[in-house]
C-alpha cells in the first residue's frame, strides 16, 4: 500500500506523519512540512485559563476526556508542564474514547519551537458530519464512540526542541527571556486534535489533497474569502489553480464558524493568510492583527513570543474545534419505505446533540420536484422515547414520488442535515406498484470446521418496500435438507445458523446453499443468490494430534484446509507445492486489507526443541528501509502462526516477513512492476529454506497441542506474485543436510553482462566450501571459483575479459553438491 498524503500542520515543523509508502502510491508533488517560528519579540502578557477551567480544576470536576500521553526523552519539568496543559484540554474537549500521543524531545532547527498532528484522518465513517471530508482519528474515534487504534498506535504525535529556551511555571509568570512551555503545548495540542488541513503550494499553484487530489480536512471545509467564497468549490478555484494560490496569499481568509462567529460575538474568525505563502503558518492559525498577543483568543496566532503565555484556546478556537467534528448533532434514522398506496408516512428520527438543540430547527423537508420550487416543511416533535422525533405526513392523491432529507439546529447557530450533503443529495419515497427486487450482499463462507461453533450465515438484504421473508435453501453431499430462516440482526443484516447434525458429518462433506429473499409488495418480487447455481463449501475435520508432520506436496491431500491456498504445479515449475493465488489480491479502499490462510488440519503436539522447516518463495510487497514487522510501514507479509484454542486466537510461530527478507526475493520482485504491482513471476531458483524453532518465539510451551496456520497479509493497493511453500516438516527427523545454500539465496548480476559479472550469496548461516564453476556452451569447464568460508552476504566478482560474446552457464556447490545452475549470456 502506497500513497501520498500531504499534511501540514501544527505550530512548528513537523516529522510527516505519513510515510514513504503513502507517497509511493500517488504522484502528488511533495510539499514541505508547516513550520511557525518563534518570535524573537517580547509581549510580556498572560491569558489564563477561562474562569470555568480554573472553578472545574479547583473543584476537581469530573474531566471530559482522557488524554493519554508516551513521553520520549522528555525532562521531569518538561512533563510536568506537559500534564498541566493536557489537564485543561481535558476539561475542554469531550469524548468517551481515551486520546493517545506519542510526545519526543527532540534537537529542531533553532527557532522551530515544536510539532504536532494527527496520526491518521478518516472519511465517510458512520456519523460523519460531512460526506468527503477527512476528521482526524481521535474525533473520529468521539464521533463513532469506537475506539479505532487503541493504546498502541497514537492518535496524536509531538515534537518539541529541546534546545529552546523554556519556562516550565504553570502560574503564566514567563519572564521576558524564555518560551512559556505550556501555551506552546496547548497550541500544539489544537493542532493534533485537527485545527490543520491539506491546502499546499506546488509549482506555485495552489492545491490540496490527501490520498487523492482533491481531498480535504474538516477543517478546509470552513476556509472561504471574506465575500463568502468558498475555496474547495472548483468552480471558484480549481484544483491546483493560481485561483487557489491568489486565495492564499490574499489577507482575505476566514473560517466560516457558526461557533466560531458565534463565540467572535458576530464576526467570523479571521486566518492568517500573508501575501507571501508560508509554509509554517499560512491558514491553519488565527490572524495575529486581528487577535494580538493577550487577546483571549491569541493563541492560535502564528507565533510566540518571549514572555508570552497564553493557557487558554479562547472562544473563537473552541468554536472552530467544535465545528471540525468535536461537537455533532447525531441522528439515527431507518430511512422511509416506498409505498404501493396512498398511506401516511411516519418518520421516527432519534437525534442527540452535545450542545442544546434548537428545536425550532428540526424538520422534514420534503419536495415533489427535487427540491426545484419552495419545498415544504414537516416539523419533528418530540415523542414519548428520549431523544426521538416523529412527524406524519399523507402525500396528496397523485403523489408518484417524495423527496426528503432531514434538519436539526443547535443553540451555537449550526445546522446538521441528513443526507450531509442535502438538498443536492436526498431520501426518496415512491408511490405506485411495486418491481424491484431485493437486494443480497454476501460473502460466501470458505469452510466449516467440525467440531467447532454452530455455523452463522449473514447477509445483507434490503428492499424499496420491505422484506417480508428471507431464508436459505442447503444440501449435504446433494441430498435437501430443511429450509431455515434469515431474520434481522440489525438494520439490514440478517442472519441464521445452520442445523447441522455434528455427528453426521465428516471430512470432506460438500454443503451447497443459496440465499433467496422476498420482499412485502403485491408482487412479491424475489432474489435468489447466486442466480443460478449454489455457494458450496467443505466440511472440515480436525485429525488426531501428532508429533511431527511431513509433507512434499507431491501428491494429492486432505491435510490442508485450502479455501485461499492451492496444492498445485505452477507453469515453469517441476514439482507441485502449496500455493497462494499468484498474484495474490489486493485492495484499492484505503481501510480494506485481505488475509490469505490454510491450516494444517493436524494439531501439533510441541515438543522441547521442536522444529519447522520448508522450502518458500516470498514474493509479497517489501516493506521500508529497516522496517520490521508490526510496524505502520511494514507492508504485506507472510507469517507462520499457532493456535491453542481451535482457531479462535492466533499468536505468531515466527514474526511476519516479506520480500525484504533476501535480497533474491526482493530484487525479483521490484524487477517488474506495474501501477504498484509486481508482475515478476516465481521460478524454481528463488526457493530458500527457512527452518525456526517452535518454542522460539515465547508463545508456545512443550506439550502444547496447536493448530498451525500459514498467513498471507495484504494491505491496499500494492501486491505480486505470492507465497510457494515446499517441503514441509514439522518436528520431523531429518539427517544433517550437506548444505545450507538454497538457489534462492544465490543470485547473479547483471545478466547479460561485458566483461565481469557478480555472484550474491546470502546464506542464512555460515556456509564452507563453496565451488563456482562457468562451462562454455559445449559443457567444458573454463573457470572456477572457490569460497572456502561465507558468513552473511558476499559479493564475488567474476571476470570473463578472456572469453568471447556467447552462452555459458554458472553452478555453485556446496561440499560438492549442486545448489545452483544459471544461464548467463556474455555481450561484445
Amino acid at each position: 500500500m502506497k500513497k501520498t498524503i500531504l499534511l501540514f500542520l501544527a505550530l512548528v515543523l513537523i516529522t510527516e506523519v505519513v510515510n514513504s509508502k503513502e507517497k509511493w502510491k500517488k504522484q502528488i508533488t511533495e510539499i514541505q512540512p508547516t513550520v511557525c517560528y518563534a518570535s524573537k519579540e517580547v509581549h510580556r502578557v498572560f491569558v489564563p485559563p477561562s474562569t470555568e477551567i480554573v472553578n472545574m480544576l479547583k473543584s476537581g470536576t469530573e474531566k471530559k476526556s482522557n488524554i493519554i500521553v508516551t513521553y520520549s526523552l522528555f525532562p521531569d519539568k518538561a512533563k510536568q508542564a506537559f500534564e498541566y496543559a493536557v489537564s485543561l484540554w481535558e476539561l475542554i474537549i469531550e469524548s468517551p474514547i481515551p486520546i493517545y500521543v506519542q510526545a519526543n524531545w527532540r534537537t529542531q532547527a533553532e527557532n522551530v519551537l515544536g510539532s504536532c498532528a494527527p496520526t491518521d484522518y478518516y472519511n465517510n465513517f458512520e456519523g460523519a458530519p460531512h460526506e468527503d471530508r477527512f476528521y482526524p482519528i481521535s474525533a473520529v474515534e468521539k464521533i463513532t464512540n469506537k475506539e479505532i487504534t487503541g493504546s498502541g498506535t497514537p492518535d496524536i504525535n509531538a515534537d518539541f526542541n529541546k534546545n529552546v529556551e523554556w519556562y516550565f511555571g504553570t502560574d503564566g509568570n514567563t519572564p521576558d527571556s524564555l518560551y512559556d512551555f505550556v501555551s506552546v503545548v496547548m497550541h500544539e495540542m489544537a493542532h493534533g486534535l485537527g485545527f490543520t488541513g491539506f491546502f499546499y503550494v506546488a509549482g506555485g499553484a495552489g492545491t490540496y489533497g490527501y490520498i487523492n487530489s482533491g481531498e480535504a480536512s474538516s477543517f478546509d471545509e470552513l476556509v472561504i474569502k471574506k465575500n463568502g467564497d468558498r475555496l474547495l468549490d472548483t468552480l471558484l478555484f480549481p484544483n491546483p489553480s493560481d485561483a487557489l494560490m491568489n486565495a492564499f496569499t490574499s489577507n482575505n481568509l476566514y473560517a466560516d464558524s457558526p461557533a466560531g462567529t458565534l463565540a467572535g460575538k458576530g464576526y467570523t474568525p479571521s486566518l492568517y493568510a500573508p501575501i507571501t505563502w508560508n509554509d509554517g503558518s499560512s491558514i491553519y492559525h488565527l490572524n495575529d492583527a486581528t487577535y494580538p498577543p493577550g487577546n483571549p483568543n491569541s493563541l492560535m496566532t502564528h507565533a510566540v513570543g518571549k514572555g508570552e503565555a497564553v493557557h487558554d484556546p479562547g472562544p473563537i478556537t473552541e468554536g472552530i474545534l467544535a465545528d471540525i467534528g468535536w461537537e455533532n448533532i447525531y441522528f439515527k434514522f431507518t430511512p422511509v419505505k416506498d409505498i404501493e398506496q396512498i398511506k401516511p408516512l411516519t418518520f421516527n428520527i432519534e437525534i442527540k446533540s452535545d450542545n442544546e438543540l434548537d428545536t425550532t430547527s428540526l424538520f422534514v423537508v420534503l419536495s415533489t420536484d427535487t427540491f426545484k420550487t419552495q419545498p415544504d416543511t414537516l416539523f419533528l416533535l418530540a415523542s414519548e422515547m428520549q431523544n426521538t422525533f416523529t412527524a406524519e405526513y399523507l402525500p396528496t392523491n397523485g403523489t408518484k414520488k417524495i423527496q426528503y432529507y432531514i434538519n436539526a439546529g443547535d443553540k451555537k447557530n449550526r445546522v446538521f442535515r441528513l443526507p450531509t450533503k442535502a438538498p443536492q443529495e436526498f431520501y426518496s419515497v415512491a408511490i405506485g406498484p411495486d418491481n424491484i427486487s431485493p437486494t443480497i450482499e454476501h460473502e460466501p463462507i470458505a469452510y466449516y470446521l467440525l467440531n467447532g461453533d454452530d455455523l452463522k450465515v449473514t447477509a445483507i438484504i434490503d428492499d424499496n418496500l420491505g422484506i417480508d421473508t428471507a431464508f436459505v435453501n442447503y444440501t449435504i453431499n446433494g441430498v435437501e435438507k430443511p429450509a431455515f430462516g434469515l431474520t434481522i440482526e440489525s438494520g439490514t443484516t440478517y442472519s441464521g445458523f445452520f442445523t447441522f447434525d455434528k455427528n453426521a458429518l465428516k471430512d470432506g462433506d460438500v454443503i451447497s446453499y443459496s440465499i433467496t429473499a422476498r420482499d412485502s409488495s403485491v408482487a412479491q418480487n424475489t432474489t435468489r443468490m447466486p442466480n443460478k447455481f449454489t455457494y458450496d463449501f467443505n466440511v472440515e475435520g480436525i485429525f488426531s494430534p501428532v508429533g511431527g508432520y511431513i509433507n512434499s506436496f507431491d501428491y494429492p491431500t486432505s491435510d490442508f484446509i485450502i479455501s485461499d491456498f492451492k496444492i498445485y504445479t505452477p507453469s515453469g515449475f517441476d514439482n507441485a507445492a502449496l500455493q497462494s493465488s499468484h498474484p495474490y489480491l489486493s485492495t484499492e479502499d484505503t481501510r480494506t486489507n485481505f488475509n490469505f490462510t490454510t491450516i494444517l488440519k493436524r494439531p501439533i503436539i510441541l515438543q522441547e526443541g521442536g522444529t519447522m522447516s520448508y522450502d518458500e518463495i516470498v514474493l509479497v510487497e517489501p516493506g521500508e528501509a529497516l522496517s520490521k514487522y508490526g510496524d505502520e510501514n511494514f507492508w504485506d507479509y507472510v507469517i507462520v502462526e499457532g493456535s491453542k484454542n481451535k482457531g479462535e486466537t492466533w499468536l505468531p510461530l515466527v514474526e511476519g516477513y516479506d520480500s525484504g527478507l533476501y535480497n533474491t526475493w526482493k530484487s525479483k520482485y521490484n524487477s517488474y512492476v506495474v501501477n504498484q504491482e509486481s508482475k515478476a513471476i516465481g521460478t524454481p531458483d528463488l526457493y530458500i529454506n527457512h527452518e525456526f524453532g517452535l518454542l522460539d518465539n515465547g508463545n508456545f510451551s512443550a506439550g502444547d497441542t496447536i493448530l498451525i496456520r500459514f498467513r498471507l497479509f495484504s494491505d491496499p493497493y500494492a501486491n505480486g506474485w505470492g507465497w510457494a511453500i515446499d517441503n514441509l516438516r514439522i518436528q520431523y527427523p531429518v539427517s544433517t543436510p550437506l548444505t545450507v545454500l538454497s538457489p534462492g539465496n544465490i543470485s547473479v548480476f547483471p545478466n547479460p553482462f561485458h566483461e565481469t559479472f557478480n555472484i550474491m550469496v546470502q546464506p542464512k548461516k555460515p556456509a564452507s566450501n563453496i565451488q563456482i564453476d562457468i562451462f562454455n556452451m559445449f559443457g567444458q569447464k573454463i573457470k572456477t571459483t572457490f569460497l572456502p568460508n561465507i558468513v552473511g552476504r558476499t559479493k564475488q566478482e567474476i571476470n570473463m575479459n578472456d572469453t568471447g560474446a556467447g552462452m555459458y552457464f554458472i553452478t555453485v556447490k556446496e561440499n560438492g553438491q549442486q545448489v545452483y545452475s544459471k544461464k548467463i549470456i556474455k555481450n561484445n
